[in-house]
């Protein structure tokens, strides 16, 4: 397992830790998961991929990956409004996992880029107009219809 940009600054020695973080904005730093992310963490380089597995372990920080994966998607505007189709089990998995949970949209977005939550319309709106709608396996047919950008 690799090391995030963070824990490799944190084996060095005090004195280049504060060199390397002089002069930094640490309420950007705190947001950006460019530098918290292990390597295995961050999605594939490049735009030619339109499958992204991501096999591993309970703990391994999928729901992070992914959620910083929309939330990084979810600030583009060249392209219009963009649609989100975010899927799970259960209604219940969405909301607390995908949405809410610790490492969920809500709580990976800062204050400035966090969507509005409206869980009776199962959607998330961000402040640049940007939407994703929540799904279930339960009801697998309402995915029929809805066209998604992501």
């Amino acid at each position: 397992m690799g090391k995030s940009v963070m824990e490799q600054i944190a084996m060095l020695p005090a004195d280049q830790q504060r060199a390397v973080l002089e002069g930094l904005d640490m309420e950007q730093l705190m947001w950006d998961w460019k530098a918290w992310a292990r390597p295995e963490q961050l999605p594939p380089p490049g735009t030619d991929w339109s499958i992204w597995m991501y096999l591993a372990g309970r703990g391994a920080g999928k729901t992070r990956s992914a959620a910083e994966w929309v939330r990084e998607k979810a600030k583009d505007t060249s392209q219009g409004q963009l649609r989100f189709a975010l899927v799970a089990r259960t209604a219940a998995d969405v909301r607390d996992v995908i949405v809410e949970g610790e490492s969920g949209i809500i709580n990976v977005s800062p204050p400035s880029e966090r969507p509005l939550y409206e869980p009776s319309k199962r959607r998330l709106t961000w402040p640049n107009g940007n939407t994703a709608t929540c799904f279930t396996a339960d009801e697998p047919d309402g995915l029929r219809g809805p066209q998604f950008h992501y």
